[in-house]
């Protein structure tokens, strides 16, 4: 079987550090809301370790975003985006793609909405108990409305979350596609000889010494948004 090389190094780290990312905002928010037992007593500030979570979630995503534009052929959004037209004609006749298929392409933008905006909203969030955004008194009006839409879009995430995972799962088990595996060393079976021909990734270390770069300018800008307040 031949394998063609899609997920580039930069984009395969990306999405895992999403993962440890988004899980721990999630597990410190509610590790925070816990007053009796162990979680208790660490002594750990839930709340700080929140924010943190939440300020790397949100460079991350301006580094997907950038990436989406400057990044290797699989990884910009012209290549794999499209209309619905393109979703129904692959709902009614699946074909092989060589990257995110018409309906995963749109999954993976609900995601990168709903997070972007769930770290964003962050800074300006405050509850005047146990969490204050760095940007929460420049917009007081604001703050309190976003502060609601913070709260409530966690549901939202967890549905999203769910789905991709419901997804990946079927896609594996029942559609035989390595998703996961593939998400690892960048790599997808061909379906056919001459698929394997395909282009290829870029995945050399030029390209990941230029996403670390990005990144890097990603982290700056948030860091810098956060001393606003």
């Amino acid at each position: 079987m031949k394998y063609i090389k899609i997920w580039d190094l930069p984009l395969r780290t990306f999405h895992w550090l999403l993962v440890v990312c988004v899980a721990g905002a999630y597990l410190c928010i509610k590790s925070a809301g816990v007053t009796d037992g162990w979680l208790s007593e660490t002594g750990i500030d839930w709340m700080t370790w929140h924010s943190r979570f939440g300020y790397a979630v949100l460079s991350l995503i301006l580094f997907r975003l950038l990436w989406g534009v400057v990044g290797p052929h699989y990884a910009r959004f012209r290549q794999f985006v499209r209309g619905p037209s393109h979703i129904l004609r692959y709902l009614r006749a699946p074909q092989w793609e060589a990257g995110h298929n018409p309906l995963g392409a749109w999954s993976v933008i609900a995601m990168l909405a709903a997070f972007g905006f769930q770290a964003f909203s962050g800074l300006f969030a405050s509850d005047d108990i146990l969490f204050e955004g760095p940007l929460s008194a420049m917009y007081p009006a604001l703050s309190e409305k976003l502060n609601s839409w913070h709260h409530l879009s966690e549901w939202l995430l967890i549905i999203l979350v769910i789905l991709h995972v419901a997804a990946i799962l079927y896609y594996s088990l029942f559609r035989r596609k390595p998703l996961v595996t593939a998400m690892i060393h960048g790599s997808v079976p061909a379906a056919t000889p001459a698929q394997a021909i395909s282009v290829e990734t870029d995945d050399s270390l030029g390209t990941s010494v230029k996403a670390l770069i990005l990144f890097l300018l990603c982290i700056a800008l948030v860091y810098w948004l956060t001393t606003l307040g």
